[in-house]
């Protein structure tokens, strides 16, 4: 009896019922074992229906034949060592801290592996790449530790195939000339970006040879490519887009001139700052501002609003732009002195030093943020400065109050800190934390901790764990820093 032949019979004895019918037995299949144990007539007729459907699935041939899979290459390196391997297992399949933390352990496991060189074992490249693919931070760390055959599978998996371009790997750049201006738009700025990450010129060059081709939502969104690596090399192309006939990209342009000071725009703005501004007194000397009259077409080309057709203008709009575009030199020019003089003559021109502060935040210049630093504390100012002025400043602006409120302030401002915080700043954090006080706001800086602590803390950091009564929810925040730091520990240990 055929298989065709049998399934017929089989399908006869489900339509008449097994009470009239028994299912016919199985036909010769090689490798098919009847079973020992007899079955009822209504269970035999469904293992045999199962069994049937198995075959005809199994006989049924491809409707067209994939190609072969191309075979993964050689590794170059050899595998991480068994301690590494455990510990990265236990990172992706059994975290032990939460997934902030873990991402940091991941990312310096592949940091460590590329140093050595090492790669991922083979059985750990599918839960990393799973969780490269959902963490940018670990898809930038990846490549060279996954190696040859991550890279491989990135090319199998249509959710892991951007993850190689991730890592900023530079581009082919012909192959990407000739494709650009094809691919959907946010596929070619994300092309353009990697591309400018690796060489500017490249990228810049790329845009303005395809420049008059591009829509204009495609030149808005290209330029702002450039703020990577922003640079007087880049001020023709800008220049460029002053004169663009849409307002998205004249805007986005003018936006990017504003960060750079050395501009010919910087320049024609200084031209129109200068005359707005006057000196009053001998004794107490201070600097005055006024508003600007009505834009001429040069100055609505520098980005100026033209004036209204009916209404008021906005003349602070107007002398908000000038102040933005031009360089801070003009303020120290007039004010005879440093930025901390020119500070202080503005003392009676509020408005006026937050634009300065708004332009000195854009530009991220340290030394005007220490000079406006000296009239207000301001925590995004405070970011600007270098590490150890930074943290000094932090200490000093919440020395006073409550030991609750100074817990407030330091969360306010520790969040823009680079990790880990030096030791002296480190030591006041946990005093405070460790106070009568600190339960109250632990849980604010508890995610920050493990990180921001550094290694020379961590013996205080078990005495306050020691002090501390049980079920005082600190002991396990400071626990988790003593976690961390110990895996850690060992994590370096591992690659040595």
């Amino acid at each position: 009896m055929t298989v065709h032949e049998w399934l017929s019979d089989l399908r006869t004895s489900a339509l008449v019922g097994t009470a009239r019918r028994d299912a016919p037995p199985p036909p010769p299949v090689p490798g098919l074992r009847p079973r020992v144990q007899h079955a009822g007539r209504e269970e035999r007729l469904l293992e045999l229906a199962a069994l049937g459907d198995v075959l005809v699935r199994a006989g049924r041939r491809p409707a067209h034949q994939d190609a072969p899979l191309p075979t993964a290459p050689e590794e170059t390196v050899p595998a991480a060592g068994d301690r590494a391997s455990q510990l990265l297992t236990l990172l992706l399949l059994q975290p032990p801290m939460g997934k902030a933390l873990r991402d940091e352990l991941v990312v310096e496991w592949l940091t460590r592996a590329a140093q050595h060189p090492v790669h991922v074992p083979s059985p750990l490249l599918v839960p990393l790449l799973d969780l490269a693919a959902a963490r940018p931070e670990v898809a930038r760390a990846l490549f060279p530790a996954a190696g040859e055959r991550g890279r491989w599978l990135t090319g199998l998996n249509p959710a892991w195939a951007g993850l190689a371009s991730a890592t900023g790997s530079p581009p082919r750049d012909e192959e990407l000339a000739a494709a650009w201006t094809t691919l959907p738009i946010r596929e070619a700025t994300e092309e353009l970006g990697r591309l400018r990450a690796h060489d500017p010129a490249a990228a810049r060059d790329l845009l303005s040879q395809t420049w008059d081709s591009l829509a204009a939502r495609e030149r808005r969104a290209h330029l702002g490519v450039l703020r990577v690596g922003l640079g007087p090399a880049d001020e023709p192309l800008l220049e460029l887009g002053l004169d663009d006939s849409a307002k998205s990209v004249r805007d986005e342009a003018a936006s990017l001139l504003d960060l750079v000071p050395s501009s010919a725009r910087a320049t024609r703005m200084a031209a129109r700052l200068r005359p707005l501004i006057t000196r009053h007194g001998t004794l107490r000397r201070s600097l005055r501002v006024e508003v600007p009259d009505e834009p001429d077409p040069m100055a609505i080309r520098d980005g100026l609003a033209p004036p209204p057709r009916s209404g008021e203008p906005d003349r602070l709009g107007w002398l908000r732009t000038i102040v933005r575009g031009a360089p801070l030199t003009v303020w120290t020019e007039l004010a005879d002195g440093p930025p901390e003089r020119a500070v202080a003559q503005l003392r009676d021109e509020p408005g006026v030093l937050q634009l300065i502060r708004q332009v000195v935040l854009l530009r991220r210049d340290a030394t005007w943020a220490a000079a406006l630093l000296e009239v207000e504390h301001d925590d995004a100012l405070v970011t600007l400065l270098p590490p150890a002025e930074r943290e000094q400043r932090i200490l000093t602006a919440i020395e006073t109050g409550t030991a609750t409120e100074k817990l407030a302030r330091l969360h306010a401002a520790v969040s823009g800190l680079p990790r880990p915080w030096g030791d002296v700043f480190a030591h006041r954090v946990l005093a405070l934390l460790a106070g009568n006080d600190g339960g109250k706001a632990v849980h604010q800086l508890a995610p920050l901790l493990p990180s921001a602590l550094p290694p020379g803390v961590l013996p205080a950091a078990r005495a306050a764990i020691e002090r501390l009564e049980p079920g005082d929810r600190r002991r396990d925040v400071l626990a988790r820093v003593v976690q961390y730091h110990s895996f850690r520990h060992t994590l370096t240990e591992a690659f040595r």
